[in-house]
């Protein structure tokens, strides 16, 4: 296929949709689909194009000739220069229909014919929603990388993060100008009101944990809901928990797997969750290895972005082995969640309802999550 980088004079284009992606979508003469960041439909806008293929290419804006009647200001001052967000100039009601369009757009092209209406949780707090961010620093100036790119972008406040987080960022640009160096730092607002901030840190450091608390229990209400089996769980890539803290009660047990589970009990831990840090995929193997299980009902998989992949038929037969005949998969990229129950499906498992929970306002990732059943 031919490829090529162009630095031809700018051009101009006018926006016909938005893709599931986050840019907005032009055709250029010749009929080609350009994808635009930051913009969206109706807008007539100058871009330079940075890449092209046969039937599409990548631009980036120069400027809004003439702006869409739907185009919204930005809150944030750095927005189109922070790498965060890439909606903020889009309504939010644009922003959900798009996603859950795109959920939709994931499955047909994965192959897999949905099983009625999308359930849809759009925000109901699009703004000041996440519990964690991460920021760099230098002396005194916080704030993100750039799109693109890891130079800085200082900020004063940032419109997605609570207020809790950002009462930490004085103290944190008073040790930052002491210390010399670049520095990184993650601040968590915790559920008892206090903040946790650390300091060079690998990513996640102090656990994983859903940055949208708001969603988070929708997510976790659908979950305990799709589970109505009553014997044991596998909660496959599972934390700590999270999503059957609300089910262990009233199942025989969870057994929850995760390189991440912690160590030791956490305080108030359900008595039905039983921790094993270890790989998801070697550990199930070897479960079933046992043989199969007569207490075995339902499985939870939570997998990283990328989905199961080539590990999913190993998980397959595992489950097949442990006698489990029910499953809720969760996925946070449409793509690799559509292909993954499109495996699945071919497996001879039916997917029942599915449902679009929207985590990141103002971004356009989205999760999404379904139901299946195998039969006996």
């Amino acid at each position: 296929m031919d490829s090529s980088a162009t630095s031809a004079p700018g051009l101009e284009l006018s926006v016909e949709d938005l893709a599931r992606g986050g840019a907005g979508v032009a055709r250029d003469p010749e009929g080609r689909a350009v994808f635009i960041p930051l913009t969206l439909p109706g807008d007539r806008v100058r871009v330079r194009v940075l890449k092209q293929e046969k039937r599409y290419a990548h631009a980036e804006l120069e400027r809004v000739i003439t702006p869409s009647p739907q185009r919204q200001a930005p809150r944030c001052a750095v927005f189109g220069k922070c790498g965060g967000c890439d909606w903020q100039h889009v309504p939010y009601e644009m922003q959900w229909a798009t996603k859950v369009r795109g959920i939709g757009e994931a499955l047909a092209r994965a192959g897999v014919t949905p099983p009625g209406k999308c359930q849809e949780f759009a925000a109901e707090a699009p703004w000041s929603y996440r519990n964690r961010i991460q920021l760099r620093g230098r002396g005194d100036q916080v704030g993100y990388h750039a799109r693109g790119s890891h130079q800085l972008v200082p900020i004063t406040a940032c419109d997605i993060a609570q207020p809790a987080l950002l009462a930490q960022l004085p103290a944190i640009r008073e040790r930052g100008r002491s210390l010399g160096r670049d520095y990184k730092v993650e601040i968590e607002a915790l559920p008892d009101g206090s903040s946790r901030v650390v300091w060079d840190a690998p990513h996640g450091a102090a656990g994983f944990r859903q940055v949208n608390d708001a969603q988070n229990l929708r997510l976790r209400a659908w979950v305990t809901s799709a589970v109505r089996g009553s014997g044991v769980v596998f909660d496959l890539y599972g934390g700590d928990g999270n999503l059957t803290r609300d089910i262990a009660s009233r199942v025989d047990h969870v057994e929850v797997v995760d390189l991440g589970a912690p160590r030791v009990d956490p305080p108030a831990k359900p008595a039905g969750l039983r921790y094993f840090r270890a790989a998801v995929v070697p550990w199930i193997q070897a479960r079933a290895g046992q043989g199969a299980d007569e207490k075995a009902a339902s499985v939870i998989v939570d997998p990283p972005r990328e989905g199961l992949g080539k590990d999913l038929p190993t998980l397959l037969a595992s489950l097949a082995r442990l006698g489990v005949t029910e499953a809720v998969v969760v996925g946070c990229d449409p793509d690799a969640w559509a292909r993954d129950l499109k495996g699945w499906t071919t497996a001879g498992w039916r997917m029942t309802e599915f449902a679009a929970l929207d985590f990141f306002p103002q971004t356009h990732h989205v999760e999404a999550v379904a139901r299946l059943e195998r039969a006996c």
